[in-house]
C-alpha cells in the first residue's frame, strides 16, 4: 500500500471513530425516556409527524384569570417541577370538605373549564344540592404545549411537545430531562388536597374531565395512585372522551369498511391499549391489575347522546373503538368493561361485537364501582353535559346517580 493510500485509510478510520464518539455522546446526553418518547403515545407521535395543524388554542398571552379564581402553581415530584392551576380565590381551607378538579379539553383552556365548573357548583348550591357546599374549592389544571404556548410558562413548568400528548398521560418534554407525566401532575394535586394539616376537614375529591380532559381522566381512573388518606373519597367523572384505554386486544368494531385491526398498526399501543405503557412514578402494573383498579373505583362515565359529529380523533385506532362518533365509542366502552368483568348489567342496545373476551370477574366483588349516565339533548359541550339534572347528579350525589337514557335493540338497528 502506498503512503498516500495508508494516510487516507488512517483519516477514514479517525473520522469513523469520531462519528461513533459523537453518536455515543448524544445517546448519553439524551435520557432513554426522551429518545423513546414515540412509544409512550402513538397518537401524539403521529400528530407530531403530521404537517397539518388546526387551531388548537394558540393563545400566547398572559393567563386569563376568571373572577373568583387565582392562578397558582403546585410542586410535582422532588426536582422543582410544577403544574399551574386555576384555583378558587381566598378559600377557607380549614373548612373545605369537597374539591372539584376540572380538567380542560384539547384547547388547553383551563380558565374556561374553571368557569364552567364554578358555574355548575353555584347553580347546584342554589338548587340545594347537599354536596355543593359554600366552602368547596374548584381547581382547573393547565397543561401547556411547547409548540403553541411558548412564553406562557417559566423554566420549571411542565409542558408537552405535542399539543395533546398530555391527554394520554405522556411524559412532559419541558423542563428538559424531566421524567414526569400528566398523570403525575394529577397525583400531585390529589396529594396536595389530601394534606390533612392544610385541609383538616377534607372528605371528597371529585376528578372531572370532558373531551380531551376526559381522555386523561379515564386513563387516570385506571392508573392513578390511591389517595394518601383513607379518609378521603375520590370520584372520577369522565365525559365524552374520543378514546379509552382498552385493557385487552379486543375491539368492538369488526366492520373492516370502518377500520381493520390487521391494517391498523399500533391499535393496542398506549393511549388506545396498554402496549408500551410506561407507568407513573407510583406504579407500573399489568393491564388486568389496572382493570381491577378501574372497576373498584367510583367512576362515572357520562355521555352526551347528541355527541355524534365525526370530528376529534379519527385515526384507525380510535375508529376501532366504535366508529366515527364519540357517543358510540363510549357506549361500546360500557359494553366492553361489563362483558370483561362478567357483570349482570343489561347491555341490550349497546353497540359492539366482542368475542373471546377473557373472564376477569375475579377483579371485583359484589358490584363494580363504575356507572354510566347518558344525557339527552347534550352534544360535545361540557356545560350541556354537566349543568342539567343528570350532570349534577354525577357531580354531587353520593352514590345513587341519575343514569338517564338507555338504548334499545330498535335504536341500535337504526344506527
Amino acid at each position: 500500500m502506498s503512503l498516500n493510500a495508508t494516510w487516507k485509510a488512517w483519516v477514514s478510520l479517525a473520522l469513523a471513530m469520531l462519528v461513533l464518539h459523537v453518536e455515543a455522546a448524544m445517546v448519553v446526553k439524551i435520557p432513554h425516556y426522551r429518545r423513546d418518547l414515540s412509544h409512550v403515545d402513538i397518537s401524539s407521535f403521529m400528530d407530531a409527524k403530521s404537517q397539518v395543524h388546526g387551531n388548537e388554542g394558540e393563545d400566547h398571552g398572559p393567563p386569563n384569570v376568571p373572577d373568583g379564581a387565582q392562578f397558582i402553581t403546585l410542586p410535582v415530584g422532588n426536582n422543582g417541577d410544577k403544574i399551574p392551576v386555576y384555583w378558587s380565590a381566598a378559600p377557607n381551607n380549614p373548612k373545605v370538605e369537597h374539591v372539584f378538579v376540572m380538567m380542560h379539553g384539547r384547547l388547553r383552556d383551563g380558565d374556561h373549564y374553571w368557569t364552567v365548573m364554578n358555574n355548575v357548583l353555584e347553580s347546584a348550591r342554589k338548587a340545594n344540592y347537599h354536596a355543593a357546599m359554600k366552602e368547596s374549592i374548584v381547581v382547573a389544571p393547565q397543561m401547556y404545549s411547547e409548540k403553541l404556548n411558548k412564553g406562557q410558562y417559566d423554566d420549571m413548568t411542565l409542558a408537552w411537545d405535542d399539543v395533546n400528548a398530555w391527554e394520554s398521560g405522556a411524559i412532559a418534554t419541558h423542563p428538559y430531562g424531566t421524567n414526569l407525566t400528566s398523570m403525575d401532575a394529577l397525583d400531585a394535586i390529589v396529594d396536595h388536597l389530601s394534606n390533612t394539616t392544610a385541609f383538616p376537614s377534607m372528605k371528597n375529591i371529585t376528578m372531572i374531565g370532558h373531551g380531551g380532559g376526559a381522555q386523561l381522566m379515564n386513563r387516570y381512573a385506571a392508573t392513578g395512585k390511591e389517595p394518601p388518606s383513607s379518609n378521603i373519597y375520590i370520584r372520577y367523572v369522565v365525559g365524552d372522551p374520543s378514546s379509552s384505554p382498552y385493557f385487552t386486544e379486543h375491539r368492538p368494531v369488526t366492520d373492516t369498511s370502518i377500520a381493520s385491526i390487521d391494517k391498523c398498526d399500533g391499535y393496542n399501543t398506549w393511549r388506545y391499549g396498554f402496549d408500551n405503557y410506561t407507568g407513573t412514578l407510583d406504579s407500573k402494573l399489568s393491564p388486568k391489575d389496572y382493570f381491577g383498579r378501574y372497576l373498584r373505583r367510583d367512576v362515572v362515565n357520562i355521555i352526551g347522546l347528541d355527541d355524534t359529529k365525526p370530528n376529534g380523533d379519527q385515526k384507525c385506532m380510535a375508529l376501532l373503538q366504535g366508529g366515527a362518533k364519540r357517543r358510540n365509542r363510549n357506549l361500546s366502552w360500557w359494553r366492553y368493561i361489563n362483558m370483561l368483568a362478567r357483570t349482570n348489567e343489561t347491555l341490550t342496545g349497546f353497540p359492539g361485537n366482542f368475542t373471546d373476551l377473557p373472564d376477569w370477574s375475579d377483579e371485583w366483588v359484589g358490584r363494580i364501582g363504575t356507572r354510566l349516565a347518558i344525557v339527552q339533548n347534550a352534544s360535545h359541550d361540557a356545560a350541556e353535559v354537566f349543568e342539567g339534572k343528570i350532570g349534577r347528579s354525577a357531580l354531587f350525589n353520593h352514590y345513587s346517580i341519575e343514569t338517564g337514557w338507555r338504548p334499545s335493540e330498535q335504536w341500535l338497528r337504526k344506527q
